[in-house]
């Protein structure tokens, strides 16, 4: 497909392929973000569901896709990723209950995902719901899709826990730019500009487990899980009470610049 207007290009911008799920067919469609959003991920995606209705059958086939040196000549990144920019998404950490967070631009490098020469996802950024938010970067292997199913866990800072099970519930029903409006972290500094990024949904990620399994990495990884809030590193079992005295900290620093 040529690539040569600005309308074409923007046509795969933030986009997820999904794969339809009826065996006789499991070809991939093209899906807003809005659309996106509407996917439960715990149930099948078929293709009638496409709003698209140029696409909506499984006897068409499936939509043509720049080749990657026609994305890469337009500047655009192919990252494959099934969580998008302002994905509603479940972190779990060792000695933590599965956290809910957004995905979006780290305020300072200005993107939200770090990939290999491959295009593999190997970190996305979080901005924690609850009472008070924070950010930091996670491992892929440790972010998957939010549930609306999801039962709450035992957690040492249950207030904070309830707040952020409560934000994630008001904002699974949201586009993914509402959810960005509420990622205020991430809007402390805009003078890193975001690249264009072009998201293809082309592996699929295992589901976010209740419990780590043994013997796995993040055992070793998370002994010393520390959230970075605008640069500053705190260990993740330190309380609430010294998480919102470093943002008192920060906002007076911010307000002397």
């Amino acid at each position: 497909m040529a690539m040569d207007s600005s309308v074409e290009n923007n046509m795969y911008i933030n986009k997820v392929w999904v794969q339809c799920e009826n065996e006789s067919c499991l070809k991939w469609r093209l899906l807003s973000n809005e659309d996106k959003a509407k996917v439960n991920h715990s149930e099948p995606w078929y293709c009638f569901m496409n709003t698209d209705s140029k696409y909506n059958k499984c006897s068409v086939s499936e939509e043509d896709f720049p080749e990657e040196s026609q994305l890469h000549q337009s500047g655009y990144k192919i990252i494959y990723s099934q969580l998008p920019l302002g994905s509603l998404v479940l972190v779990k950490l060792k000695n933590w209950p599965s956290w809910p967070g957004i995905l979006c631009p780290d305020p300072f490098k200005g993107k939200y995902v770090t990939h290999d020469l491959d295009g593999d996802v190997e970190q996305y950024h979080v901005e924690f719901l609850g009472d008070p938010h924070s950010r930091t970067w996670i491992d892929a292997e440790f972010v998957g899709h939010y549930s609306i199913k999801l039962k709450p866990e035992k957690c040492k800072k249950n207030k904070w826990y309830k707040s952020a099970l409560q934000e994630a519930y008001l904002l699974y029903g949201c586009s993914h730019e509402q959810r960005l409006e509420r990622c205020y972290l991430s809007k402390q500094d805009k003078s890193k500009a975001t690249g264009k990024v072009t998201v293809v949904a082309k592996k699929r990620l295992p589901k976010c487990g209740p419990e780590v399994p043994a013997g796995s990495s993040l055992e070793n990884h998370c002994e010393e899980d520390c959230l970075i809030i605008d640069g500053r590193r705190l260990k993740a079992g330190e309380c609430i009470e010294n998480i919102t005295k470093k943002f008192k900290e920060i906002d007076a620093l911010m307000s002397e610049l």
